[in-house]
Formats: structure tokens, sequence, C-alpha cells
């Protein structure tokens, strides 16, 4: 029993890397991650499961955002995990994915208004 709990299963199974998305309305908005990474959304990047991401969004005439992405116990992970698992993070997922944000823009004025 032992060995299949220090096996890491969920690390062979799952990795210890997952592919998050953000949607963003309206789209092509500005998406910097606190890993360093960025994208213009919708979007998808490959980051560590097991570490929290704060977002920021933002786009021109519209205020910026910021999100969070909370590493979660998966129940997958729990399930085919061991001990070194938890090491490697394979047992979480980052929550939630997909993140999806709606901008608050400011309307723009035309002529014919």
């Amino acid at each position: 029993m032992s060995s299949v709990m220090l096996s890491g299963c969920a690390t062979m199974i799952r990795g210890t890397e997952q592919q998050v998305s953000v949607n963003t309305n309206p789209t092509g908005a500005d998406v910097q991650f606190s890993n360093g990474q960025s994208c213009v959304s919708p979007c998808m990047i490959k980051t560590k499961r097991d570490q929290s991401l704060q977002i920021t969004i933002s786009k021109e005439g519209c205020h910026q955002q910021t999100a969070t992405m909370m590493p979660t116990l998966a129940g997958a992970g729990v399930m085919l995990g061991g001990l070194i698992d938890y090491g490697t993070g394979a047992v979480y997922d980052l929550q939630p994915n997909p993140l999806t944000v709606s901008l608050v823009c400011e309307k723009k004025i035309t002529a014919q208004e």
C-alpha cells in the first residue's frame, strides 16, 4: 500500500502544469499574469497547477480589473495521487478555469448623438 501512496500517479497522468483560459467581454483585452506571462483575450496559457495567479485585465476605454486563480484539490488528482503528487502540485487545479470577465467600458459618444 505504501508503494502506491508514494508512486505519484497524478504527476504522471495529469502533469504539474495545466492550461488556463481567460475570456473577456469585449474581447481583445490585454491579460497580464503574475507569473510574467501575458496574452490578448480570448487566450490560454500553460502554468503550474499549485501556484496562485493574479490576473490583471485591461483594455483602452475600459476599467482595469483584477482576478485570482487559486489552486484547489482536484477530484481526479486526489484519487490518483500519492504523497509525491502533493509535493509536485499535480493534485491541484487552478480555479476558476476558464476565467470570464465582463469589462466595464465607457460608452463612446458619436457625432449622431
